[in-house]
């Protein structure tokens, strides 16, 4: 039986793993009920489509006072005054006629670089006839201006770099890294219960202040033109996984 790969269905699929559960934030399918208790449990929540790719779609919310809500798109703000109003703006003004799934998600504190975050791709892949996962390559993407999400990059650069320029304790740094590729292995490990001829992942992470590591994201078709950029050799070695 076919398993859908939209966020919602990978998310429940990772939850089943307690090894995951702790490194996952708070998701709920959306709906008017859902977005209302997301609110009142965080000051900043993420809006995701279902089977969104290169993060269109995505909207964050950010409650103020006097419950005025912004509504932060790419790379503009939105006020809307109201809780209850916000389901209904969404609903006319940024949800597609063609129906689409969405998700709503406590929003990862990510650690930040000049007030930009970051995020990390992480590439998990194996060889044809092989069981055994393995991290090809790894990089951080630096949002751009006013966005936030990493999709719009400014920068690419070494995981190892990032995290040394951003204000998250130094001393962690070797800590992070283990942590960020354990969590990467085991999550293809988990999900290749239910994609079993996948042979590649393209993990999505976030780091906060705390060097806390969380899930963003697990990619099933994940582009990886991006590694070209650090010429570090991961370009390279994950062309030679996808042949092998």
């Amino acid at each position: 039986m076919r398993v859908s790969a939209g966020k919602w269905t990978k998310h429940k699929l990772m939850l089943e793993n307690e090894r995951l559960a702790s490194f996952l934030p708070d998701t709920q399918y959306l709906d008017r009920t859902s977005l209302n208790i997301m609110l009142d449990k965080y000051n900043q929540i993420m809006v995701k489509p279902c089977n969104g790719f290169q993060g269109r779609g995505i909207i964050q919310i950010s409650s103020l006072s006097n419950e005025q809500f912004v509504l932060h798109i790419e790379s503009s703000e939105t006020l809307v005054h109201g809780k209850e109003n916000i389901y209904d703006y969404l609903k006319e003004n940024h949800f597609p006629r063609k129906r689409n799934r969405y998700i709503v998600q406590q929003r990862i504190p990510l650690a930040t670089i000049n007030n930009n975050p970051f995020d990390v791709r992480v590439m998990v892949q194996r060889k044809k006839d092989s069981l055994e996962w393995a991290v090809t390559g790894k990089l951080a993407r630096l949002a751009a201006n006013n966005f936030v999400v990493t999709n719009v990059a400014k920068a690419v650069l070494s995981v190892e770099d990032a995290i040394e320029i951003s204000l998250i304790n130094n001393e962690k740094v070797k800590d992070i890294v283990a942590d960020l590729e354990e969590v990467s292995l085991i999550i293809a490990g988990q999900l290749s219960n239910s994609y079993s001829q996948k042979r590649v992942y393209g993990i999505d992470l976030g780091i906060d202040l705390e060097g806390k590591v969380w899930i963003i994201e697990a990619n099933l078709r994940p582009a990886i033109s991006m590694f070209k950029y650090l010429n570090d050799g991961s370009y390279e070695t994950i062309k030679a996984f996808k042949r092998g």
